[in-house]
C-alpha cells in the first residue's frame, strides 16, 4: 500500500469511495432513498473543489494498492480552537477493510496535523449507531468528549465527538494495535 496527496483531479476517486463505504456503513442511519441513488452525485459536488492549494489548511490522503484507490483521509488543519485539527472523512472501502488501512490512513493524518498544527488535538464526529467505527477509534485513544445530533438525509442522527488531545497517541495505540 502507498498514500499520496490528493488533488481537485481525485474528486471522483474520493466520491466512489466515499459513497461505497456510506452504502455498506450507514444503512439504517442514512435516508436508503438517498443511499440507493443521489449519493453519487451528492458526494462528488462535495469533493469537486475541495481540496488543492487553494485550500492549505486541508489535506487528503489516498490510500493504493495495485488495483488502485481502496481509502482516504481528509482533515481540516486546527479547524476548532478548542478541538483541534478535524478528521472530516475516514473512509476505506468496504472489500479492503481489515488489512489496517484505516489505521494508517487516521495516523497519517495525525502525523500530518502534528507537523502542520503541532500545538492542535485531533477531533472527528461519528454515528453513535456505528457501533464498528465507535471500536475503532476507541482502539486508537479517542475519547469521548460530547454528544450531539447531526441533520442528515433522513433526519436528525445522535453523533459523538471524539477527541485526541495529544494526536501522538494514535501511532501509539496503532503499534499496540498491530503487536
Amino acid at each position: 500500500m502507498r498514500m499520496r496527496i490528493a488533488t481537485d483531479a481525485d474528486a471522483a476517486v474520493l466520491a466512489r469511495i466515499h459513497t461505497a463505504s456510506w452504502r455498506a456503513a450507514y444503512r439504517g442511519i442514512l435516508d436508503p432513498d438517498f443511499l440507493a441513488g443521489p449519493i453519487e452525485q451528492d458526494r462528488l459536488e462535495a469533493w469537486t473543489g475541495r481540496i488543492g492549494p487553494h485550500h492549505p489548511q486541508v489535506t487528503a490522503l489516498i490510500a493504493e494498492e495495485a488495483d488502485g484507490p481502496v481509502g482516504f483521509v481528509c482533515a481540516v488543519g486546527a479547524e476548532d480552537e478548542r478541538w483541534g485539527t478535524l478528521i472530516d472523512n475516514l473512509h476505506v472501502l468496504p472489500e479492503a477493510k481489515g488489512r489496517g488501512l484505516g489505521t494508517d490512513l487516521l495516523g497519517a493524518a495525525a502525523e500530518w496535523s502534528l507537523r502542520a498544527y503541532p500545538a492542535s488535538g485531533i477531533y472527528l464526529w461519528c454515528f453513535e449507531q456505528n457501533e464498528p467505527a465507535r471500536r475503532f477509534y476507541e482502539r486508537r485513544g479517542g475519547v469521548i468528549a460530547e454528544r450531539s445530533r447531526h441533520s442528515v438525509p433522513g433526519g436528525d442522527r445522535p453523533v459523538i465527538r471524539y477527541h485526541w488531545a495529544d494526536p501522538i497517541v494514535i501511532g501509539q495505540s496503532e503499534s499496540k494495535d498491530r503487536a
